[in-house]
């Protein structure tokens, strides 16, 4: 099983990072008989989706493992009858999730691409694009730190250019600091900022 990362990040945080190596036959038959809801496994050839749930499975030493979603399609997690925060996300060849037993959590990964420049402006505003200055990096993580606060956030209905906001940070920064702004809720939020190799994840735990 090519779980290649596990972070504890807390005494009840934990992030799991999955490389896909394998088809959808060989994730199947990982989650068979791990899952409480094993029908949900029977009709897809998804590997993100596969590869999001074996790592979950992976951390979890039972075979009542239950995924949930809300009505804005945002999940949780109840193990052996124990409720979990869970967020998943994915990116090319990895899936990675975030599980906490009792903080509030979100997680994205990107991949450092060169065709982020032909997009940056469906989701930066003019002073996130002032400070970038076409930096692949930064705007990679100004992407990435926004999908990560409209996952904290959880409730659809979000405009990213104007109501998702990145403070200015540094090159290298291994935080950055966003604001999610609506009619009635204003709320700052740290995002950790976590290189790996060619991917960038981001991360709450508030």
């Amino acid at each position: 099983m090519p779980l290649v990362t596990q972070l504890n990040l807390n005494h009840d945080t934990c992030m799991l990072v999955w490389h896909i190596t394998e088809d959808a036959e060989s994730l199947i038959k990982l989650l068979q008989d791990k899952l409480s809801d094993p029908k949900s496994i029977r009709t897809t050839d998804n590997l993100h989706w596969l590869a999001s749930r074996a790592c979950i499975t992976s951390y979890f030493d039972s075979n009542k493992i239950l995924i949930e979603k809300d009505k804005y399609n945002k999940p949780s997690l109840v193990v052996d009858g124990m409720p979990f925060m869970l967020s998943i996300t994915h990116s090319f060849k990895y899936a990675a999730i975030l599980i906490s037993r009792s903080h509030n959590i979100a997680i994205d990964m990107e991949k450092f691409d060169a065709r982020i420049e032909r997009v940056k402006n469906k989701f930066s505003n003019l002073d996130e694009l002032g400070y970038a200055k076409n930096d692949n990096r930064i705007l990679t993580t100004i992407w990435s730190a926004k999908e990560t606060m409209y996952k904290y956030y959880g409730k659809k209905e979000v405009d990213f250019k104007t109501q998702l906001l990145v403070l200015p940070f540094s090159h290298d920064a291994k935080h950055v600091v966003g604001k999610i702004k609506k009619e009635n809720l204003e709320l700052d939020l740290v995002i950790n900022v976590l290189n790996y190799g060619d991917y960038i994840l981001t991360y709450i735990i508030n």
